[in-house]
């Protein structure tokens, strides 16, 4: 059977005729795409043409011939298909892994806050660089990666000398599988599965304070309302993490209304120059976590008379930071973490970082009965389950009274 296919193309308003493709090959349209680079000789033979090389900037092209439409585009396929492994073999030769993270680092940093490029850099540093920074991209392997990572397991963390907790280890996982992946995309290296399987860890014992904990600290912060027990009570009443206290103005808190916004952050960020080498830290605001971290916080009865008497006492203008240095100005965070230490150890309650009390708050609201989907939002959360696992740890008072309820049978 005879088909034909006739190729229109419009110029100037006029239809004009271009070419006119016989076929005897049944149910077929053999009308070459545009892009394709393949058209039919005089001598009847089908040419394909594709660039093999570029020389002083131009490209080199080569041609593969065939008596039909259909074998000349498979043979095409094939050869761009070899072409482009060869390339891939002589890149990943010379190529290492560090050259690769180097470029994918660069490449995230246009989509991330400078705190996480931190993060990356520092993980890289300290914990992959010294085992595959040399490594050559053609030796990659899936068996590679997950030897290293359950060596990691007994690592020591290089700030703390503790062991590596488990989201460190996950976190590592994370940049050595998007440098591969993001060598695979960029057709460094031939894309295989990369699976590697996360070692369990002991898990991290959150500490928080106990009812009677709390009400000696409570005591002892309101004897004298300063900024650091002011920090303390803010904290233990609304969830907030430090930077968020530490970036609160009194323009964030309507005592009118009741509540509290939340939408900034402090953080001391390392200052990173290329290649691998972190100068001095600079205590920078930024926006909050993630998107759900900014939100508005109703102020309950007991943290407004706390924050109404620290406002007639304190209060200067509107753009004013509500905690402060000596010199008036943003209190670094540091600071209010060492006399959280100091304070905690004169008055003998159990040993917590001054995040134990955001665990703490979020505790007291699971206890008296405050609903998960409410807490989340409250503790500016992405999601539900994170409150959860991380933040809600039954005590054991809690538990006797849960097991009580046997008794009702």
């Amino acid at each position: 059977m005879l088909f034909i296919a006739i190729v229109f193309y419009k110029c100037d308003k006029k239809i004009a005729l271009i070419q006119t493709v016989y076929s005897q090959e049944r149910g077929q349209n053999l009308v070459p795409r545009r892009g394709e680079n393949i058209h039919k000789r005089k001598d009847g033979r089908w040419e394909a043409r594709y660039i093999k090389d570029r020389k002083n900037g131009k490209a080199v092209y080569h041609s593969v011939y065939a008596k039909t439409y259909s074998e000349v585009k498979a043979k095409l396929k094939n050869c761009i298909a070899k072409e482009k492994d060869s390339k891939i073999e002589k890149t990943s030769k010379k190529m290492t892994f560090d050259d690769v993270f180097q470029e994918w680092l660069k490449y995230k940093q246009n989509f991330i806050k400078q705190s996480s490029y931190n993060k990356y850099f520092n993980l890289y540093t300290n914990y992959i660089n010294d085992v595959f920074k040399n490594t050559c991209l053609d030796d990659v392997s899936n068996s590679m990666f997950q030897e290293a990572v359950i060596s990691m397991i007994n690592l020591k963390n290089k700030r703390t000398k503790k062991k590596l907790s488990s989201s460190t280890i996950k976190s590592i996982v994370y940049v050595i599988k998007s440098t591969v992946l993001f060598a695979q995309k960029q057709g460094y290296i031939k894309a295989f599965c990369l699976q590697i399987e996360i070692p369990s860890n002991e898990a991290k014992n959150i500490q928080v304070l106990s009812r009677n904990e709390q009400n000696i600290l409570e005591f002892h912060t309101r004897l004298k309302l300063d900024t650091i027990s002011l920090a303390i009570l803010v904290c233990l009443y609304s969830g907030l993490r430090i930077g968020e206290i530490c970036a609160l103005r009194w323009e964030d808190i309507d005592l009118n209304n009741k509540y509290i916004v939340v939408n900034k952050t402090v953080q001391r960020i390392q200052q990173i120059q290329v290649p691998y080498r972190a100068t001095k830290t600079i205590l920078t605001v930024t926006p909050p976590k993630t998107n759900k971290a900014i939100r508005k916080i109703p102020i309950s009865s007991v943290l407004y008379s706390i924050l109404s008497k620290y406002y007639e006492q304190n209060y200067r203008s509107s753009k004013h930071y509500v905690l402060v240095n000596k010199n008036n100005d943003m209190i670094d965070p540091r600071s209010i973490q060492y006399q959280f230490k100091e304070l905690i150890k004169k008055i003998k309650i159990t040993q917590i970082t001054f995040h134990g009390l955001r665990h703490t708050f979020a505790t007291r609201c699971i206890e008296l009965g405050m609903d998960i989907k409410t807490l989340s939002e409250i503790l500016g959360h992405s999601n539900v389950s994170t409150t959860m696992n991380i933040y809600v740890h039954s005590t054991e008072q809690q538990k006797k009274n849960q097991m009580e309820l046997l008794a009702k049978l």
